[in-house]
């Protein structure tokens, strides 16, 4: 009887890690091949890891170039530091394929080609010494830029459109500061009924990997800030003539007398009643979506008066640099 538990217990333990290395991503699964490799290697050596760190000690992961890459595109990356003869190398992102690859000396590189349907994210780069399997992480080595379109339906009747900004670069440089327009539509309707700015987050692990956090701010005084701002970079471009100057400085004028106008709106006594009304009615926080081939699937989250758990389907367009 005991033998029989024990071999029932065995039997679950192993259903058990196979079920967690079939939630694995294939870039996880790739590292944890290498580690394995890494063990067996060493005991081949007979001597101690710390005896083997001394011909095989960490690598270090200097200057990181890549281009432009865009869903279903391919580019280069160069990747220079110090790495000793066999160290692997692995995208942790398993939209990011390796088209072919080559270590020579202290430089690496590889040709990489991004999946298609997919929408702004970024690759960091593992580098790993054989024998010893000490690493080196390089963040945002390659990363997949453009302008996109989400337009996503949610359960309870709304259309939601979450744009790149007009002005966007390829790629976006550091996390977080991928910035987006959102507009909620109710059924029917031709004109949003609410305008907000969302950051898109991207994480390779599990599957909702997108997560639109929603700002609170009013769109009203943001975006008259960053309106300005914008128009402040364009009066420093030393290349726009006098007339365009002229008119610049006309709609900076504009600017200011409404972001005034705004500012005494906000010292009104009951401004702040107001969006504490406004964030109850609405007070929508995040967005979390998975994609697979353009297509979205995901939870909204918003005000208990709206609901904090409100299923979203969509899909994503690439619109291009």
């Amino acid at each position: 009887m005991i033998s029989k538990r024990i071999a029932t217990m065995a039997v679950l333990a192993l259903a058990v890690l196979a079920l967690g290395r079939a939630g694995m991503q294939r870039f996880q699964e790739k590292e944890r091949v290498l580690r394995e490799q890494c063990r067996v290697e060493l005991q081949k050596l007979g001597i101690t890891r710390s005896a083997a760190k001394l011909k095989y000690p960490t690598p270090s992961i200097g200057l990181v170039t890549s281009g432009c890459l865009l869903p279903g595109g391919t580019t280069d990356v160069v990747v220079k530091g110090k790495f000793a003869p066999g160290t692997k190398f692995v995208f942790q992102n398993d939209n990011i394929e390796v088209i072919k690859e080559s270590l020579v000396g202290g430089e690496y590189r590889a040709t990489v080609k991004a999946a298609a349907g997919v929408g702004a994210q970024s690759a960091a780069l593992v580098a790993i010494t054989p024998v010893t399997c000490l690493t080196a992480r390089a963040e945002r080595a390659v990363s997949i830029g453009g302008k996109f379109e989400w337009s996503l339906d949610s359960a309870n009747g709304w259309h939601i459109v979450a744009r790149s900004p007009s002005g966007k670069a390829c790629p976006a440089q550091s996390e977080g500061d991928d910035s987006y327009d959102l507009l909620f539509y109710r059924k029917g309707e031709a004109n949003p009924f609410e305008k907000r700015k969302a950051t898109l987050y991207f994480e390779p692990y599990g599957e909702t990997n997108y997560r639109f956090n929603i700002s609170e701010d009013d769109p009203q005084v943001t975006g008259g800030v960053e309106n300005m701002q914008a128009l402040m970079q364009k009066l420093s471009d030393p290349n726009v003539s006098d007339a365009q100057r002229e008119q610049l400085m006309k709609r900076l004028e504009q600017m200011q007398a409404q972001m005034q106008a705004n500012i005494q709106k906000m010292s009104s006594p009951g401004y702040a009643q107001q969006q504490e009304a406004r964030r109850k009615q609405f007070g929508c926080q995040n967005i979390e979506l998975s994609v697979a081939g353009g297509a979205a699937k995901g939870t909204l989250r918003c005000a208990d008066a709206v609901g904090t758990r409100i299923g979203v389907t969509g899909a994503i367009k690439f619109l291009g640099r």
